[in-house]
């Protein structure tokens, strides 16, 4: 009988251990995903600007620019390296104006605004 009562708390013990050694380890992945210090420079801007930021891991983010009425007027996405990264903006056919530009990855949403001249 003791035998199997310490079987029993050994194996719910082992259990618990393996349970929660796979939620710290989805908690660290999904904290290492985070995207800081996002500047667009030079901001306004009449041909380029460049949006630089800094990432903690590598991972995919969505880079999109769209005008003050929602409209996207760009989409691509990017594959990050962990310091600073640099996405290269050019104005293309875009008229004078504001327009708002975001970073998303899989837990975030980050949105800045552009000013072309």
């Amino acid at each position: 009988m003791v035998k199997k009562l310490l079987l029993f708390f050994f194996l719910v013990s082992l259990s618990s251990t393996v349970f929660s050694q796979k939620t710290e380890k989805k908690v660290v992945n999904d904290s290492l995903m985070i995207v800081k210090n996002i500047v667009a420079s030079p901001n306004p801007f009449s041909v380029t600007t460049k949006i630089k930021f800094e990432a903690d891991a590598v991972f995919e983010i969505e880079f999109s620019v769209k005008d003050l009425i929602g409209n996207v007027v760009h989409f691509k996405k990017y594959n990050t390296h962990i310091g600073t990264n640099v996405i290269p903006f050019y104005k293309d056919k875009l008229y004078a104006g504001i327009y708002i530009y975001s970073i998303k990855t899989s837990n975030e949403i980050i949105s800045k605004r552009i000013v072309v001249k």
